[in-house]
């Protein structure tokens, strides 16, 4: 079964425009050989709400792509983005398909609104 991951990778602010496109690049021909690659979303530069490796800046881009599950490329990409020292942080998680979101709503009972007043009528 196919799934769709989204990574999000914070490069070092501190770094030249050049050196992300390049570091961005190596990231995207990986993905583009090893899956099916969708897009990435540059978010640009931003503060970080905390220091990370001494740096108060990094630059955010989003990477979606569909892998089948038994390739394991998502573990890849984890290793690969760990080694790279211009990256700061990175996430990725699988997107939930909206149908068995929806799915798993409907399980849920509403709650039961409690008599406020606690006296028996």
């Amino acid at each position: 079964m196919k799934q769709t991951y989204e990574t999000v990778v914070i490069f070092d602010g501190t770094l030249s425009e050049e050196a992300i496109r390049k570091e961005n690049g190596k990231i995207e021909d990986f993905l583009k050989s090893n899956t099916e690659f969708e897009k990435t979303d540059v978010w640009g530069k931003r503060s970080l709400a905390y220091i990370i490796k001494k740096k108060k800046s990094g630059v955010y881009h989003l990477y979606i792509y569909q892998d089948q599950s038994e390739h394991n490329v998502a573990q890849k990409i984890e290793k690969l983005l760990k080694l790279n020292d211009s990256v700061l942080r990175h996430l990725t998680v699988i997107r939930e398909i909206p149908e068995i979101v929806e799915r798993r709503n409907r399980n849920f009972v509403e709650p039961v609104e409690a008599d406020v007043e606690g006296g028996e009528q």
